[in-house]
């Protein structure tokens, strides 16, 4: 018969459980993390091919690693280190496949703010653009980087956390993020200057407006200035 734990039991008693070989922990830990990972995994590597490669990588090493938990930092920022290691490995060894587009999303993921839902047809695929223009910005970072601003501005993490996955102080990941942000933006203003002189030719997509402000895709970048 499976076993099913209930919500109530904690990350580190599952982890225990798991170091001892206990299946029905390991699943409980994977239900519970296994889209925060896959998020990570998304965001880093910019593709769900990618993505869907590692995340189920990261769990058999969680699996195999976890008589080895000791409880010095939760169960979900050890999770996240074995994953932000993984997918910085993968970067580095060139083995990503390509860089994400906006049709590579699933409907969730594309899914607007309530406060655009009266945008514009036009207004639509700016924005849409602005998502591609990020997306390629992001892939043209170092791995550091993009772990940085992921780890930070997509996934939410605190400066503490980020230390505790990545052992870099705070001190310093405040002033490598400054520095991502920076490189994030000029590859912004790059992109959006070949997507620019693009449509000036003539070449814009359908319901796409001429001479689009180059400042318009740059709403994101500005967005992580935090």
């Amino acid at each position: 018969m499976r076993i099913v734990y209930p919500e109530g039991i904690g990350d580190e008693t599952l982890m225990m459980r798991c170091g001892r070989g206990d299946q029905a922990a390991f699943q409980a830990l994977y239900e519970r993390h296994h889209r925060m990972i896959y998020n990570l995994a998304f965001r880093m590597l910019g593709n769900h091919a990618d993505a869907e490669e590692v995340t189920p990588d990261v769990f058999v090493k969680v699996w195999q690693k976890a008589a080895e938990f000791r409880g010095h930092s939760r169960v979900s920022t050890w999770i996240y280190r074995i994953a932000a290691n993984m997918a910085m490995d993968r970067l580095r060894s060139a083995r990503v496949g390509r860089e994400v587009f906006w049709d590579d999303l699933t409907p969730v993921e594309k899914e607007i703010p309530d406060r655009e839902a009266a945008e514009t047809p036009e207004e639509a695929l700016l924005r849409q653009e602005d998502h591609r223009t990020l997306a390629g910005a992001m892939s043209r970072l170092g791995a550091e980087d993009r772990l940085l601003v992921t780890l930070y501005h997509l996934q939410g993490l605190s400066y503490a956390e980020i230390e505790e996955i990545t052992g870099i102080t705070p001190v310093n990941i405040k002033s490598k993020l400054f520095r991502a942000r920076r490189r994030l933006r000029e590859n912004m203003q790059a992109q959006q200057k070949d997507t620019v002189e693009i449509f000036e030719k003539g070449d814009a997509p359908d319901g796409m407006p001429q001479n689009t402000d180059a400042a318009d895709g740059l709403r994101m970048a500005a967005a992580l200035g935090r």
